[in-house]
């Protein structure tokens, strides 16, 4: 498990000697031939769409973005949506559960990454119940994704609070892309198989596809040095403690239909279910269960094109999640795993007179709702103005037992209103003006804007500047938690956790200078991004604090003697440097050499300690809550006969994951995949070889998480 220093080196010039290799055999007339032949934008300006809601070419939009497209989400090999993120400059990724993913830019995240907005097709699936996004319960796969658009640094003028630190936006194929059927069968260890059924077809003016899909896999691997001890022989036990596999049943459907010359109606709908495992073998409180998921989605999109060029584009959207999880344990079991020590049954009532043993059930199902209208409108105003202004009104709904000590609904609206103005203010000088105005009925008002300028040195260079301000708000769960063991008559036991309606939402200050260069003939494209980011009160829990005046100190302390405590008492300030570095003479030929410093430092409430005869704050340094450095050298590569090769290198500094994550030495993983397509009957077929992380096992998120080398076989057939 461990690495050897001097093998690092080793890894990065294995990447570039496969790559390199194959490029030489690229010289076949076979090969180039095929290459030559394909519809290849390289040349091209890329035009992104999520840094302003306006169309731009990159060099024009307001922050750094990076893209990645269906060609290099295939080469990839990923079964996960969040891995694809390795590919971008300051983001890390990592399994807190087999099922949970957390992708994180520069750091600060737990399990589920609050401070970044992720989007599919223009509606946000940033969670409003516990905060974040649960990936594996998206009612989406990954072979309908055709792009991702990321935007590094905060975005919240255009896409409002949650987009904190960036924002994600995953556009899925058009289903004008999409003709005929195909069918995806992967199998690989760690019992891990999926199947994907997908079509597509035009029926007059209307175009659809769908997908319907199964996945399993069982999560992480067991660790020889841990697991419960066997009660005979007293050994440690290789089982894996952690209950993580998952089962998924997914279904997924897009539709365009052409009203007329000027407007076009879209519907996307999609579900997501199954059982995921959730606790340890290990722990009575936590025993083994399964979590059942039940996720949906509507959608609805009018877009009209006006005469003048303008456009107006609507969407109602509702999102639906509901998790069905309990389980039950012995008080005195409880007693006994918090105190370290045996409680028998009948010492209950010593603490609690009147009261006997008895199982506590502990019910962690949640639901949240969510129902948004938004309307949007962009016009040219002058050959110099270009401007897209809207608003939208929002309705949360989350319900959660144990969660919020609560069996109600709890309701949050927010209502917001956008605008962002291009301004070609000189000949070789475009400024963006954006802001977004947001009222929540529980945190109030607050505006976020950004001032950009982009000065193009000539049609090759450019240069950036831009300064933002954006928020986060506090989620529900943070506001209004209450966590607590209790009596089947509702008595109190123990208290664990509180929210605080009294927080302020997260603030962040980003002042950030970019380059963007490409030299068309060299086939090369350089991204340089220097930032500096100010946070102020960042939210985060204290492990102890002191009980509230009207809550009694309890004989079995959960948290051991206090609470998790919700406060505004982090302030953080990050300065460095990303570069992206682009080679691609063809489509389905590059290398990308990505490298991130940031250097952060900031300290937070860590805990409260008190006695008898003194309390003291204890505060904790934040430094290791972002990496030092985090780089990643991808490559991909088609051979004559339709052979594709791909390789994709990260390694990422020390780290500390927040929640119950665990401080991490720097990690290194290498996934490799071959690929072979070919043409039979009529369609279009491939086979593929996937190897992940082909280097030593690593810790992931947490000291036991073991991810191993993994290796899955997937046949790809094009039905008739």
């Amino acid at each position: 498990m461990h690495k050897h220093a001097s093998s690092h080196a080793r890894y990065p010039s294995l990447v570039l000697t496969l790559l390199l290799s194959g490029t030489a055999l690229a010289t076949d007339e076979t090969a180039m031939a095929e290459l030559a032949g394909e519809d290849y934008f390289l040349d091209q300006v890329p035009v992104v769409l999520s840094a302003t809601r306006l169309a731009q070419p990159q060099y024009e939009a307001p922050a750094a973005v990076t893209i990645i497209d269906r060609t290099m989400i295939e080469a990839t090999g990923a079964l996960d949506i969040p891995d694809l993120l390795r590919l971008v400059p300051g983001f890390e990724v990592a399994h807190a559960k087999g099922h949970t993913a957390s992708a994180t830019y520069h750091g600060l995240a737990d399990e589920h990454a609050r401070r970044m907005q992720v989007l599919v097709d223009g509606r946000p699936v940033y969670g409003p119940a516990l905060g974040g996004v649960r990936w594996t319960d998206l009612p989406l796969d990954i072979k309908d994704v055709e792009r991702i658009e990321v935007v590094r640094g905060p975005n919240a003028a255009a896409f409002g609070a949650n987009a904190f630190l960036g924002a994600i936006n995953i556009i899925t194929q058009h289903p004008s892309q999409v003709n005929g059927t195909e069918l995806s069968l992967l199998r690989g260890n760690k019992d891990t198989s999926k199947a994907l059924l997908r079509h597509g077809d035009r029926i007059g003016k209307f175009d659809y596809r769908m997908s319907l899909g199964y996945r399993r896999d069982e999560g992480f691997k067991a660790r020889t040095d841990q697991g419960p001890p066997d009660p005979a022989s007293g050994l440690v036990s290789t089982r894996d403690p952690l209950n993580d596999g998952m089962r998924v049943s997914l279904f997924d459907f897009r539709s365009d239909y052409q009203l007329s010359n000027h407007d076009a109606l879209e519907f996307l709908a999609g579900y997501n279910g199954g059982p995921r495992g959730e606790g340890r073998f290990d722990d009575v409180v936590e025993a083994p269960r399964d979590r059942e998921v039940q996720s949906h989605f509507q959608q609805v999109v009018w877009r009209h094109n006006h005469a003048d060029d303008a456009e107006t584009r609507v969407q109602f959207y509702h999102n639906y999640m509901r998790h069905r999880e309990h389980t039950e344990a012995l008080l005195s079991d409880i007693a006994s795993q918090a105190l370290d020590t045996v409680v028998p049954p009948d010492a209950i009532g010593f603490f609690f007179p009147g009261y006997s043993d008895e199982i506590v059930p502990t019910n962690f199902s949640v639901f949240e709702e969510r129902f948004e209208l938004e309307a949007q409108h962009t016009q040219s105003l002058s050959k110099a103005l270009r401007l897209v202004w809207g608003g939208s009104g929002r309705l949360d709904r989350v319900e959660g037992d144990d969660w919020y000590g609560r069996d109600d609904l709890i309701e949050n609206q927010l209502y917001r209103a956008f605008g962002n103005l291009e301004w070609r203010a000189y000949a070789q000088g475009t400024v963006n003006l954006g802001a977004m105005y947001e009222y929540g009925s529980q945190v109030g008002s607050q505006v976020s804007p950004r001032i950009a300028l982009n000065h193009q040195l000539n049609e090759n260079h450019g240069l950036r500047a831009s300064v933002s301000r954006a928020y986060r708000l506090p989620t529900l769960y943070e506001e209004k938690a209450d966590g607590a063991v209790r009596f089947s008559d509702g008595q109190l036991i123990d208290q664990y956790i509180l929210g605080n309606t009294d927080l302020d939402p997260e603030q962040i200050t980003s002042l950030e200078l970019g380059y963007l260069g490409r030299l068309p003939d060299q086939h090369l494209t350089l991204d340089v991004k220097l930032f500096h980011d100010k946070m102020e009160d960042r939210i985060t829990n204290p492990k102890k604090y002191p009980y509230p005046s009207e809550l009694a100190v309890s004989p079995f302390p959960v948290n051991d003697g206090g609470i998790f405590y919700h406060t505004n008492s982090g302030d953080l300030s990050t300065n460095g440097v990303e570069t992206a570095l682009t080679y691609r003479p063809q489509k389905r030929s590059m290398v990308v050499l990505n490298w991130a410093y940031a250097k952060a430092k900031g300290t937070a409430l860590n805990s409260y300690e008190y006695s008898l005869d003194s309390a003291n704050w204890l505060y904790e340094e934040l430094a290791e809550d972002v990496p030092t450095h985090a780089y990643s050298i991808f490559g991909m590569h088609r051979l004559p006969q339709q052979i594709d090769i791909s390789a994709l290198y990260s390694r990422v500094s020390r780290m500390k994951w927040l929640g119950d994550g665990d401080r991490l030495d720097s990690q290194d993983r290498l996934d490799l995949r071959v690929a072979k397509h070919f043409q039979a009957g009529g369609g279009d077929h491939s086979i593929a070889l996937v190897l992940q992380n082909v280097l030593d096992e690593y810790l992931e998120f947490r000291d036991e998480n073991v991810f191993d080398t993994r290796a899955y076989v997937e046949l790809t057939l094009g039905l008739p």
